[in-house]
């Protein structure tokens, strides 16, 4: 995407110029979430973490339709998945056979995806989106879409893109952003989810809580300037960005909060926020 089509974007979005939607939508305005995904076995465990997926499907409205950011979709454009009939994604290995054995059979949204005036594609739902959802709405039965990641775009402009995409939650849109805000897989224990927490990740993670405890949400388009090596807690950047978009929607001064707080492996932050 170019400067000018993302500005373009942003214009449509912040004007309402993509809506209204069809009448099916509905009219409740949703949350917004950031999830910490983690390792893929967390598809098939069950622990506080899947715990809390679970239980935050109860306790916020059901959605009309699903838009969610991952973590494993980096392009070098915007792209919208409008999901259809295309396989789920293992795009992992090494890991226990019983994780091939659960897929996620959901359809997308033609509808909406047309309205969003973005590129698009049938590409299906990788594990940073499905592993979520698998927990969340187990039957499948709500329409998904996936954002590419636009590996073209500044931190500053996904935020800004995060910010415009929020008008999508008066329609019943629940869009969600899946990474994590520490990840570094060189310190990643794979064989103990509970293992002592490394400092850096530890540290990395309380300077995120409290820039949005303070509702500092714009340092989060600088992460530099914790006091943690950017590039010890982010190898590359494609789990932090998520983040980004949730706190573009956090920017409109909703009220907001962590619904988990905690690691796994060692280098993991599994923190998860709720917009509104």
């Amino acid at each position: 995407m170019s400067r000018q089509e993302f500005l373009k974007l942003c214009s449509l979005l912040l004007t309402g110029s993509l809506l209204p939607l069809e009448a099916k939508f509905s009219k409740t305005t949703m949350p917004a979430l950031f999830f910490g995904h983690g390792s893929p076995m967390n598809i098939i465990l069950e622990n506080s973490y899947t715990q809390m997926l679970k239980q935050t499907a109860t306790q916020i409205p059901k959605p009309s339709a699903i838009l969610i950011i991952s973590a494993h979709w980096v392009t070098g454009e915007t792209l919208l998945s409008t999901v259809g009939d295309t396989q789920t994604i293992y795009d992992f290995g090494g890991f226990p056979e019983s994780l091939y054995d659960v897929s996620y059979p959901t359809e997308g949204s033609k509808d909406l995806a047309s309205k969003l005036g973005m590129h698009t594609t049938s590409r299906g739902l990788d594990h940073g989106a499905w592993s979520v959802l698998t927990h969340m709405y187990p039957k499948a039965n709500i329409p998904t879409m996936q954002l590419s990641i636009n590996s073209s775009l500044s931190l500053q402009e996904h935020f800004e893109l995060g910010k415009r995409l929020s008008s999508l939650r008066k329609h019943g849109v629940l869009i969600i952003g899946s990474g994590g805000i520490t990840h570094n897989l060189m310190y990643f224990n794979h064989t103990n989810i509970d293992a002592k927490i490394e400092p850096y990740a530890l540290e990395f993670d309380s300077f995120i809580k409290h820039s949005i405890e303070t509702n500092d949400f714009k340092i989060l388009t600088t992460p530099e300037q914790s006091k943690v090596p950017l590039a010890k807690v982010h190898p590359t950047l494609e789990h932090y960005i998520p983040l980004l978009y949730i706190a573009g929607i956090a920017s409109h001064r909703e009220n907001h909060k962590f619904i988990y707080e905690g690691f796994q492996n060692a280098a993991f932050s599994m923190r998860a926020w709720q917009i509104g």
